[in-house]
């Protein structure tokens, strides 16, 4: 009885071990296939000198309420940030009059700190990948992050580097630092769906050659 006990728990080890050896493949197949996938959307978006349509929340910072705003050209919107500041805005490209790639730029009045999020969206409209860049002068540092995800929205992978915010060399803030900008840090959400995103409403399906 033992030594069939014994050959049940080694035929259950070898089955998760067996399990878990092949989700890590495929869990490292679908980041290789989504790198590839960034890549053709950056393809894409250098084609085009400008982003299709160009989003800004234009309510008062000081206010804890969004109001979007669209604008057909980043012309448009240059022209308008002349009369009304935004501190987060997003630079959009579609495909076939789908959203590819999302650009936002986050910031503050008073300077201190900036991030940059680059969000690709898959054509069923789920969230690939995201990369963010925060710069910020509380602590003198860039925090660079990247976030893989699945079609239903499971991180896949993360990584995470700190550089000095003048020299770019690799960095380690201090645990006061990074408190002092674990807001900014979180400033942006992962939007895993177009659908998600704050100015959805204002979208229209237009398609783009």
């Amino acid at each position: 009885m033992k030594k069939i006990n014994l050959l049940n728990i080694l035929f259950a080890f070898f089955i998760f071990q067996s399990l878990f050896v092949f989700a890590q493949t495929g869990k490292k197949a679908e980041i290789k296939r989504i790198d590839s996938y960034c890549k053709s959307v950056d393809t894409f978006v250098k084609k085009y000198k400008s982003p299709h349509l160009v989003f800004a929340d234009v309510s008062d910072y000081n206010k804890n309420k969004s109001k979007w705003k669209k604008y057909n050209s980043e012309w448009a919107f240059e022209k308008g940030r002349e009369t009304q500041e935004s501190y987060n805005i997003a630079y959009l490209w579609q495909k076939k009059g789908k959203i590819v790639k999302t650009n936002f730029t986050v910031s503050s009045p008073s300077g201190d700190w900036a991030k940059y999020v680059f969000l690709y969206f898959r054509e069923d409209g789920t969230l690939a990948k995201s990369e963010s860049e925060l710069r910020t002068f509380v602590g003198d540092f860039i925090a660079l992050q990247d976030f893989y995800f699945d079609r239903k929205g499971r991180i896949l992978k993360k990584t995470l580097e700190y550089r000095d915010l003048r020299t770019e060399e690799p960095k380690k803030p201090s645990k006061d630092d990074l408190e002092d900008n674990s807001f900014f840090m979180d400033k942006t959400n992962h939007f895993k769906k177009t659908g998600k995103l704050p100015f959805a409403s204002l979208l229209k399906r237009k398609q783009q050659k």
